[in-house]
């Protein structure tokens, strides 16, 4: 069992780190280039221009979530033990949110491809504003996954501390954006502050799980094996 939650943990670890390797270049290399806010006009231009760049990004975001939904199912397996209902949630979360947020990427590349003006500024801003709704996704699916940690002995519980605040960061985005407008996602402060996602990946990839667990089931089992249980 031990040497299988190594396994799964650092499979885990390899999604988390592909998906945020691969989600800046959709969402910070493209859609930086190509995406003029409140100019509707100047974002068709910039991808008119750059067809191939566009496409890319299309690539690059369905790629990414691709690799988001393996991680949600790696955790899944994960931490199953610990709690079914915790877990059920925490790959529902995800899977919504990914289901949500490429709807809106649908929504723009029809925006791009639209015959009219009107149209194409609707269904751009759609797609802007579905993001905004995915940052509330992808804050909750971080609350199921800190619960499983501070219930189990996997990972450090200080792991899930760092967590909650990247889980406060998405939450302080879409409630920011919904309540003034203001998209505050990529604020310096809240970027910071949302680093507990990298580390989270990082442990999983170079720790894996830590001894707890397994010594906790080796005291189980001996003590069974004395009891004659």
């Amino acid at each position: 069992m031990r040497n299988e939650n190594q396994k799964t943990a650092r499979i885990a670890g390899m999604w988390w780190l592909l998906f945020i390797v691969i989600g800046p270049i959709s969402y910070l290399v493209v859609d930086g280039k190509l995406l003029v806010p409140d100019n509707t006009v100047a974002t068709l231009s910039n991808i008119s221009s750059n067809k191939m760049l566009f496409w890319a990004g299309v690539v690059a975001f369905v790629a990414g979530y691709v690799c988001f939904i393996l991680l949600a199912k790696a955790l899944y397996k994960l931490f199953k033990p610990e709690d079914h209902n915790l877990t059920k949630w925490m790959l529902g979360l995800v899977v919504a949110g990914t289901v949500l947020v490429i709807c809106g990427k649908a929504a723009e590349v029809a925006g791009a491809n639209a015959a009219d003006i009107n149209s194409a500024e609707h269904l751009i801003n759609l797609r802007t504003n579905i993001e905004m709704v995915g940052e509330l996704f992808w804050g909750l699916w971080l609350v199921p996954l800190m619960v499983l940690i501070f219930k189990s002995d996997l990972i450090p519980k200080v792991i899930g501390g760092v967590l909650l605040l990247a889980a406060g960061c998405h939450l302080i985005a879409f409630g920011s954006f919904f309540a003034s407008g203001t998209d505050v996602s990529t604020n310096p402060v809240l970027a910071i502050l949302g680093i507990g996602e990298l580390v989270m990946a990082l442990w999983l990839l170079i720790r894996g799980v830590t001894n707890a667990s397994s010594v906790g089931e080796g005291t189980r089992t001996l003590t069974s094996c004395d009891t004659g249980t």
